[in-house]
């Protein structure tokens, strides 16, 4: 058993504790059930002094003060398109400026060009992140993703500059905080929707200074939002909705949100661009309507 004292105790929050915690869970677990009163009161202490604080819904749970902070220094930087830190299909850079750290979120009914909007971001930026990690965590499997690439236009070099993984969930615990990040696709609790704007979070706090993730999500047919609802707009930097075009083998692509939009000669968001998959992966351009 550890020895329980207020030192001791604060020593382990500040020093060891990672995220939300009970307070039975202190210095490893490792201490009598019979010193959980004094636990308590000792555990008021910690909150009163600034090193820790009750989180939670459930009572006993806390987590460490953050009290870190770094200063952005604004107007000491070097000035720069930074519209151009990640280059998009169809040329969304146009519309937006893109700032890392950034998200990019889109969100498309089945089947209407959400994984090849995802392999594009990949395979255009090849040249503008070669010192930089791009890595895409995906579904689907390796003939899959095979053929994909292998119709893609400009063809992916051989080997490829950048890393593919399948991953279906925990995606923050894996992103490159200062890469180019593409997760298709981010999947919704249909019983808890809300839940998905805590994984947006995870992985938007995740990025570093440099980072940018493209995030594809599901949505139903009709509307802009992805399931989870307009939470699922708090974080990205753009955020846009593909659906099904006019005819058959046409898909559609609208604004959602635009963080910081450019200067244009008429609204963004009254923009319906019309574009057709060739080869299952390759996006054209069709038609720019503005209504």
């Amino acid at each position: 058993m550890a020895d329980l004292t207020q030192e001791a105790l604060e020593l382990w929050i500040t020093e060891e504790s990672t995220g939300e915690f009970h307070y039975k869970a202190v210095l490893n677990g490792l201490i009598h059930p019979s010193l959980y009163g004094s636990l308590r009161t000792m555990m008021g202490r910690a909150v009163k002094k600034g090193v820790a604080m009750p989180v939670g819904k459930h009572d006993g749970y806390y987590r460490k003060i953050d009290s870190q902070l770094d200063e952005v220094r604004w107007w000491d930087g070097e000035g720069g398109d930074f519209g151009e830190a990640v280059l998009l299909p169809l040329g969304l850079q146009r519309y937006c400026y893109i700032a890392p750290p950034a998200m990019i979120l889109v969100a498309g009914v089945y089947n209407q060009g959400k994984t090849a909007f995802c392999l594009n971001v990949v395979n255009l930026n090849i040249e503008k992140w070669e010192d930089r990690p791009i890595n895409l965590f995906c579904s689907e499997g390796l003939e899959q993703l095979k053929w994909k690439f292998g119709q893609m236009q400009p063809a992916v070099p051989i080997p490829p500059p950048f890393k593919v993984y399948r991953r279906l969930d925990n995606f923050a615990d894996v992103i490159e905080p200062d890469g180019l990040n593409v997760v298709d696709y981010l999947r919704t609790d249909m019983e808890d929707p809300k839940v998905v704007a805590q994984r947006l979070f995870e992985i938007n706090k995740k990025l570093g200074p440099n980072g940018v993730a493209v995030v594809a999500m599901q949505k139903p047919r009709g509307r802009k939002i992805a399931f989870g609802g307009e939470s699922t707009a708090w974080e990205p930097a753009l955020y846009v909705a593909v659906d099904k075009g006019r005819s058959k083998g046409e898909s559609v692509l609208e604004f959602e949100k635009i963080k910081a939009p450019r200067a244009l000669d008429y609204d963004p968001y009254m923009a319906k661009i019309y574009f057709s998959i060739s080869r299952g992966v390759n996006i054209e351009q069709r038609e720019l309507v503005v209504e």
